[in-house]
């Protein structure tokens, strides 16, 4: 039986500037050996790199069968099948697809980068995922604080097919974000969070266009900075009830939680949450721990939109979405039918009166509310805890802040909200608690939604910009010294602008009514207070507990770790006057948010709420 295999190519001529020895070890080498060569041409453009190589002959083999078996042996077949014909066909087919995926790998990387010469700068990544690899796996505010400190104010990364561009210092958050808001004001596609579960519905991360601009116009309705002013009875009776409990509890974590929501809740819905233990306030929680969780989940889905439109079978995260999308929805329509049915005023029928919800669907609408109370119950309470955090490790800044708050209202009394617009160094110390840890660390993302140029640098139309609010909160150049805690900067320069509550078009609109919660309630509890750490048993023995300057959750929203915190009235007569303010103080929500709705029927009797959009 005759098989065909290639000669040896021990007869390859020599080059001086380099020898090509073919192995012949197995004696599978292609029948037109200067394939090879050409390849190498065409990748390297370099005649240099390998001789050519004459054409190799081939000879007949015999293959001699065992005589017992009555045919070739398996090792004979294996030679005849690897030596055939066909084989050398498909491996020049091989070579030849080689070379196109080789060829198209270097198009692709020359396109990459010559697309990131345009860009910021930023670390080079590689074609086709960028900078995919490099993404810090928790705390990424940290990382990008030290890009900025090596690429400057600006600088880039790619995700795969997705350009982020991260802003460091407020100029530039201000120029593209405030300057520019009429392109830098929409949103990213959030595919899992946005389309799945929420289905286009979350205020916070709607693209910018008539829904939202719907959603602004209602909510800024009631959460102007005159109509916030209205609430500030509500607020002093959560206030006096916040400051009470410390007398006999220590969960502060879980006491902010119930002012924040019981004050939010009152004021969207009619109903107060005097005990924290309510099923709103676990529902709020339950669905903003999942929101949270979505949030910072490698979905495959965000990364690869278009697996959004696969058959429902192949889609593992859409009964995942669908779980979580139904239960938030039922619960924004539980509690919004509630509200229907209770007497008096609350957001929900205040936003029935105006004309722009008539283009609002019923469940955007119970979206405008709901998701009013998911923020106003979650970044009030996170920021009181920061409070909580700087008083604790700051005790010489505590000192001048009570001194000031002695001076103005005295010991025979809590502060009012009068007291504190008496107060600056109660302001600076207020603005330096959103400075020094925000609660946002990463910021929102915008998108910008035209081409444009910045510093010199193109940004592309569609790319992400993040405001960080950590690196620009931790701007050397605008605050000496930032890791420090220094109220008395925002002394020296009362505009010192701070990023907590975003920037441009889509700022924080219920800044104003949480800014009153937090000069109200820090006024109050430093007061009554001395916070100190709090104490732990350490081998039987009690020992200071441990209170960590940077030990905060990563995720969307990052509140500090648990820790512990004492606080210790200032005097024997505080219990007592805490005890009797409260005591006196008018207690139903009914006759309460009469009040308000009166107040805010005076002031749009006046000129009307303008909220820009």
């Amino acid at each position: 039986m005759n098989w065909y295999l290639p000669l040896s190519a021990s007869r390859v001529p020599s080059c001086e500037q380099s020898a090509v020895i073919l192995s012949t070890r197995y004696q599978q080498i292609p029948r037109n050996a200067a394939t090879i060569y050409n390849l190498f041409v065409l990748l390297f453009d370099d005649e240099r790199v390998l001789p050519a190589p004459r054409p190799l002959q081939a000879r007949p083999i015999t293959i001699h069968t065992h005589p017992a078996s009555g045919g070739p042996s398996i090792t004979a077949i294996m030679i005849a099948i690897l030596s055939s014909s066909a084989l050398m066909a498909i491996a020049r087919v091989a070579l030849g697809l080689l070379g196109v995926v080789v060829l198209a790998l270097a198009v692709i990387s020359y396109r990459y980068y010559a697309f990131r010469r345009r860009l910021p700068p930023g670390p080079a990544g590689l074609p086709l995922v960028g900078n995919l690899f490099e993404m810090p796996k928790s705390h990424p505010w940290l990382t990008h604080t030290e890009l900025h400190k090596r690429y400057g104010p600006i600088f880039s990364m790619q995700y795969g097919l997705s350009t982020v561009i991260y802003l460091g210092t407020q100029e530039a958050a201000r120029d593209l974000l405030e300057k520019r808001s009429n392109i830098y004001s929409s949103r990213p596609r959030f595919t899992m969070v946005g389309e799945c579960i929420s289905q286009g519905n979350r205020s916070l991360i709607l693209p910018y266009g008539e829904q939202w601009r719907g959603y602004h116009r209602l909510q800024g309705s009631f959460l102007s900075p005159r109509m916030s002013n209205t609430y500030r009875e509500l607020q002093d009776l959560e206030s006096k009830q916040l400051v009470s409990e410390f007398l006999t509890k220590d969960d502060f974590f879980k006491r902010f939680h119930r002012y924040s929501s019981s004050l939010t809740f009152a004021l969207a819905y009619g109903k107060r949450m005097p005990t924290g233990q309510e099923e709103e306030v676990k529902g709020v929680e339950k669905i903003m721990d999942n929101l949270n969780k979505a949030f910072i989940t490698n979905w495959i889905v965000d990364s690869l939109p278009f697996l959004n439109h696969l058959p429902s079978f192949m889609k593992p995260w859409k009964k995942i979405a669908d779980f979580l999308g139904d239960e938030e929805r039922d619960f924004f329509y539980k509690i919004r039918d509630g509200a229907a049915q209770r007497r008096g005023y609350n957001w929900c029928k205040d936003i029935l009166t105006m004309k722009e919800h008539k283009a609002l669907t019923d469940t955007q609408l119970s979206y405008v509310i709901g998701n009013t109370y998911e923020a106003g119950a979650d970044t009030t309470t996170m920021t009181l805890q920061v409070f909580t955090l700087a008083a604790v490790l700051h005790q010489d800044k505590v000192k001048i802040l009570q001194e000031e708050i002695d001076r103005v209202v005295g010991r025979d009394r809590l502060p009012t909200f009068e007291d504190t617009e008496k107060m600056p160094y109660l302001a600076a110390f207020v603005k330096e608690i959103h400075r020094w840890r925000p609660v946002l660390p990463g910021g929102v993302p915008h998108a910008v939604t035209a081409d444009d140029e910045y510093m010199g640098y193109h940004i592309p139309k569609g790319a992400t910009i993040v405001g960080g609010h950590w690196a620009i909160s931790m701007d050397e150049g605008l605050y000496p010294n930032a890791d420090n805690f220094e109220p008395e900067r925002f002394l020296k320069n009362p505009d010192l602008p701070y990023s907590q509550f975003g920037f441009g078009r889509r700022k924080c609109i219920g800044q104003h009514i949480g800014n009153n919660s937090m000069m109200i309630n820090v006024a109050r509890m430093l007061w009554a207070y001395d916070i100190k750490k709090g104490w732990e048993i350490v081998d039987g023995k009690k020992v200071e507990a441990h209170v960590g300057r940077l030990d905060f959750y990563s995720g969307f929203n990052s509140p500090p770790l648990p820790f512990k915190a004492a606080f210790i009235p200032r005097s024997e007569k505080v219990p007592e006057i805490i005890r009797r303010e409260f005591a006196e103080t008018e207690k139903s929500t009914e006759i309460i948010l009469e009040r308000i709705e009166q107040a805010q029927q005076i002031l749009k009797g006046g000129e009307p709420t303008v909220v820009a959009v």
